[in-house]
């Protein structure tokens, strides 16, 4: 089937962060008490706009990172100026968030009839592709939201409400389905999460030269397994014809691979050599966890873990490494649950379904005890060109796994689709889930992935 495309070619609108973001754009205002008159022309309206876009550029470098001082420096303005039309940096983000919000709704408000038909596949392949443009001009604020979120209640309130109004807006846009109405929201929440981490997932692949992940594959491989979640397997509307050649692995550099095939082995066989190593370990996960990767410093973590910054030193040479070390632990642990994932076929019946939602609860408690580390340096690696080639062929590795256990579908591009499913888990397993979701997750599996039907 020839692949469809659609490009929205339209700028997001800008908004302020409101309750309601259905409202209307605000007017650019000054913060009282900076003037009697509040309301500003062009030139105030560009200032604030300047300050923006600055803003914008330093949350992609960490929103921990980021302060007043780096915003007004990007943006060339004095800080009088940014207090003009701005509280805080928090500020600015909620704003920022806002025009997301603002964006993401427009293009929902757009989406056509959801059909099992050609015409619903691509009213879904259109919607797909506009994400994928608020994605590329709003990156940042994908990347900087989780940190946001926990440390400011409205941001992270703000998502949740419009995260059931989507939902409520996508359903509302379906005609039908195989899914019972009990069952549809669950399933549409996961897949607009999916739809974010695979946008994540291609971009870090993408940095490591992996050109086989344009923005029109994976679209059409996103919209394809949304509209199979939904109808079911059409081979003439949802499967696309892999490209001829197979994107070739990625390799690891030696540390890296030695670290996440073998894991890392204590430099030390005595005792009290091991328990030091395991104090660092363990404090220094839950330092970056806590602290984000910008934020810990090695003081930090020889703090937490009792120890002296010798001792660190003669296990670690920085940070960094002990970061990677770290991520490569959590990942080795996450990809041994991941390479046992059952495939169910259409003749296991109760017994395939039931296999596969007990793999997904353990694979969940894994993910969520390990999701720390690893939003770390994935955080970490999208603002780090370093730290992103590193995690490319981890993240490819997952990826030739998923492909692998798509192959026996026997349609498709399970090459790309595999980059799908990796991304499905990888925002599965987030935070310990419910049987309605773990019920989602399975059926987007069996149905939108593997294509099998219901039963």
């Amino acid at each position: 089937m020839a692949a469809r495309r659609r490009k929205s070619g339209t700028d997001p609108p800008a908004v302020t962060l409101d309750a309601q973001t259905d409202a209307g754009p605000a007017d650019v205002v000054r913060r009282a008490p900076f003037a009697d008159n509040p309301h500003v022309g062009a030139r105030g309206q560009r200032t604030q706009q300047r300050i923006l876009d600055a803003a914008l550029k330093a949350f992609g470098e960490g929103y921990e990172r980021c302060s007043v001082d780096t915003i007004t420096k990007r943006a060339g303005c004095s800080r009088a100026a940014f207090y003009q039309y701005f509280s805080s940096k928090e500020d600015v983000f909620r704003h920022l968030t806002g025009q997301v919000a603002r964006a993401l709704s427009a293009s929902t408000e757009a989406l056509e009839a959801v059909t099992p038909t050609e015409a619903g596949w691509l009213a879904l392949r259109a919607w797909v592709s506009r994400h994928s443009d608020i994605y590329e001009r709003y990156e940042p604020m994908f990347h900087a939201f989780q940190a946001a979120s926990e440390s400011d209640a409205a941001v992270a309130t703000g998502s949740a409400r419009w995260s059931v109004r989507t939902v409520s807006r996508i359903r509302s846009r379906i005609a039908s389905t195989t899914l019972r109405p009990r069952e549809l929201d669950p399933v549409i929440a996961q897949l607009l999460e999916c739809v974010t981490r695979t946008h994540d997932v291609a971009r870090i692949l993408r940095s490591a030269g992996a050109r086989h992940y344009g923005e029109d594959r994976v679209g059409d491989a996103l919209a394809d397994v949304i509209h199979r979640s939904l109808f079911g397997l059409q081979a003439d509307v949802n499967v696309h014809r892999p490209p001829p050649r197979r994107p070739p692995p990625l390799p690891f550099d030696p540390v890296v691979r030695d670290a996440f095939t073998k894991g890392e082995t204590p430099p030390e066989r005595t005792s009290t050599g091991r328990k030091t190593w395991e104090a660092l370990m363990e404090a220094g996960r839950k330092v970056f966890v806590e602290r984000g990767y910008h934020r810990t410093h090695v003081g930090d973590v020889v703090e937490a873990a009792g120890i002296s910054r010798g001792a660190f030193y003669r296990y670690f040479e920085n940070k960094d490494q002990l970061a990677r070390t770290l991520a490569m632990r959590a990942m080795q642990t996450v990809s041994r649950v991941l390479a046992e994932i059952p495939a169910p076929a259409p003749n296991d019946g109760a017994s395939g379904r039931t296999a596969l939602r007990r793999w997904l609860r353990r694979y969940d408690l894994t993910q969520a005890h390990e999701a720390g580390m690893l939003r770390v340096w994935v955080d970490a690696a999208l603002q780090d060109a370093t730290l992103r080639a590193s995690s490319a062929p981890a993240l490819d590795w997952g990826r030739r796994v998923m492909a692998s256990f798509l192959e026996r579908r026997g349609f498709g591009d399970v090459d790309t689709e595999g980059l799908v499913m990796l991304a499905l888990l990888g925002s599965f397993g987030t935070r310990e889930r419910t049987a309605a979701e773990v019920d989602a997750a399975a059926h987007i599996i069996e149905q939108g992935l593997l294509g099998l039907g219901r039963r």
